[in-house]
């Protein structure tokens, strides 16, 4: 299915270029940009030849090894308001199969983040893990399988997974359908500019 976010804004600049770019600007190896993201040097060699492209979470681990943000990666969201309306969504503009809809605002002293996640058929989102803070998801459509250290959940509609985010986890769409999670996560994953911070 077409990504809603890259018909409505599309990516002028690959990810995969600016992640080559900033590693030869730091002077890393592949495997030393793995070392610090904790993610393998084949999938981001990968991700450098566009032949993969990381999740939401990849990214931040991607970014903070590089020694940036997701906003280096991303287009920054426009301010917004506390609520959310469902005529008028606010798509994150990334080059992904996935389609990720952002669900939190921009608030002062945020802990916490939440996306609306439509995984196509046969698509699978990198094992990652973070130094600190929770991971929920709950399956709104479809069907996904997770992994959770050394377990692993098949998800439908209306369960749920709740863990630390120090345990490595994936996920995989590995049935004929599009299926929908909804994501709620910390720490915060888009650090919001002053500008763009609402009071509640």
């Amino acid at each position: 299915m077409p990504n809603p976010a890259k018909s409505a804004s599309p990516i002028e600049r690959s990810i995969g270029g600016l992640l080559k770019a900033r590693r030869r600007e730091l002077g890393l190896t592949l495997q030393e940009l793995a070392a610090r993201s904790e993610l393998s040097a084949a999938f981001l060699s990968q991700a450098e030849r566009g032949k993969a492209t990381p999740s939401i979470v990849s990214l931040i681990n991607i970014a903070r090894a590089l020694e940036t943000d997701i906003h280096y990666f991303i287009t920054p969201p426009a301010p917004t308001s506390l609520v959310r309306r469902a005529a008028d969504p606010q798509y994150v503009n990334i080059d992904s199969p996935v389609v990720y809809k952002r669900l939190d605002a921009e608030i002062r002293n945020q802990r916490m983040s939440a996306l609306v996640m439509e995984i196509p058929p046969g698509t699978s989102l990198p094992a990652v893990h973070r130094d600190e803070g929770e991971d929920f998801f709950y399956v709104l459509e479809g069907e996904v399988e997770q992994r959770i250290g050394d377990k692993v959940f098949t998800l439908g509609k209306g369960d749920s997974a709740h863990h630390n985010t120090q345990i490595d986890h994936d996920v995989v769409n590995k049935s004929d359908d599009v299926a929908k999670l909804l994501w709620v996560g910390t720490p915060v994953l888009f650090p919001a500019s002053d500008s763009s911070r609402r009071d509640e």
